[in-house]
């Protein structure tokens, strides 16, 4: 199960969706994704018009697709639309600081019932967990252990969260690197900790108890997790 699936599963529960991605790139996750509004956000947007003019013809929904070659920063500052996001998906900037900003930025214009996923909130090592400005960056470290796979400190934001905002039920899939699904609502498992551990823990005391601060589940769990979603 990979992020594609996981955002389209959520997506079909919605009657008329709206889905906002952070962080496109390539585009091979956005172009598949099948809703009724569709917008894509990356300062520097990595595929060809041909790519694009294909998925149109494979995914007609693309057709209905808006982009925005911006920061996530400049999108939100200047975000005034009549469509809410049903479901927004996080993954550019693999920092801590810059993917909380994200999250946060993005229950601003969530629907009530929407849904945030977050990519990279389990790193696969200790080296793909480091921080860094960018991949490239990451890459010029040349860390012990390096597999080419990048997640970044994006799982102290999913900690963060789960510590500090009591209005928000968050858990991550043990799926794709670790796909943390953020909606509004009274915690199920809050976070017993403090802001000084998170900010000084070490990648060898999350990994130990990983379960714990990430609310980690099961892929299996997406299912009983789409039970509760209403449609709308």
């Amino acid at each position: 199960m990979n992020r594609t699936e996981v955002i389209q599963n959520i997506l079909n529960k919605k009657k008329i969706p709206t889905y906002l991605e952070i962080g496109v790139n390539t585009g091979h996750n956005f172009f598949q994704i099948k809703a009724m509004h569709k917008i894509a956000i990356d300062p520097k947007f990595s595929f060809s018009t041909s790519r694009k003019i294909k998925w149109l013809f494979k995914n007609p929904t693309n057709f209905r697709s808006r982009y925005f070659e911006i920061t996530s920063d400049e999108f939100f500052e200047n975000y005034s639309d009549r469509y809410q996001p049903d479901v927004i998906f996080v993954d550019g900037l693999h920092t801590a600081q810059q993917s909380l900003k994200d999250v946060n930025n993005a229950l601003t214009i969530l629907k009530e019932n929407g849904v945030i996923i977050m990519h990279d909130c389990h790193p696969p090592n200790k080296a793909a967990a480091h921080p860094a400005e960018s991949l490239e960056d990451a890459v010029a470290l040349n860390l012990p252990g390096w597999t080419n796979e990048w997640c970044g400190d994006v799982w102290k934001t999913a900690c963060h969260l789960r510590l500090t905002r009591g209005d928000l039920n968050i858990f991550v899939l043990d799926t794709d690197f670790g796909l943390g699904i953020i909606t509004k609502g009274k915690p199920d498992n809050p976070l017993n900790a403090s802001e000084e551990d998170i900010e000084k823990m070490s990648y060898e005391h999350f990994e130990q108890n990983k379960k714990e601060y990430l609310n980690l589940k099961d892929k299996s769990f997406l299912f009983e997790f789409l039970k509760t979603i209403e449609c709308e």
